[in-house]
């Protein structure tokens, strides 16, 4: 498993317990974000520590981050990739805090996953999955070259909220 990844602008590492604060006040309780992702948002304190718990424990044995601020270490994000088939790897959820939304760091954390899956994993295919009101969320992968392949109607497990999720796929050599 990847343990850090750095860009111009970013650390994408696996969560430390002093992240807790600032993950759950940018991210985890954040009901707008939530909306278009398939987590729970957390209210309390407790949950929040229980959500830590579970997150450094999924982890340890996956390729999760956190997305942290090269300059100050402050989480604001995370993301993560999985293996699907031999060669072939989706992204298990890319998000940034709002307020740190439009400034390119979602660009440079799908471009350090792309790396990952097809240079250090030899991955030949990447998946990106986004809930079709997500334009942003389709925008990024999109201007990075993905092309569209299929739709899912799909149900939220945690709110039994119904979507369609839009799939989109890139090849190794058709990266940007």
């Amino acid at each position: 498993m990847t343990e850090r990844i750095e860009t111009d602008n970013l650390i994408i590492r696996k969560a430390e317990e002093s992240d807790l604060g600032m993950i759950w006040r940018n991210i985890w309780s954040d009901d707008e974000i939530a909306r278009t992702m398939l987590w729970k948002p957390t209210h309390t304190e407790e949950d929040a520590m229980s959500r830590m718990e579970r997150t450094k424990a999924i982890q340890k044995d996956n390729d999760a981050f956190f997305v942290c601020l090269k300059d100050s270490d402050e989480p604001i994000g995370f993301c993560g990739i999985r293996p699907v088939s031999p060669g072939v790897f989706e992204e298990t959820g890319i998000c940034i805090a709002r307020r740190y939304q439009g400034q390119g760091y979602g660009k440079e954390v799908l471009k350090a996953l792309v790396d990952l899956a097809f240079g250090e994993l030899g991955g030949s295919s990447f998946i990106y999955g986004c809930f079709r009101e997500n334009a942003a969320s389709a925008a990024l992968c999109k201007g990075y070259g993905f092309v569209y392949t299929h739709s899912v109607p799909m149900t939220r497990e945690w709110d039994g909220y119904d979507y369609i999720c839009d799939f989109y796929i890139l090849e190794k050599g058709r990266d940007q």
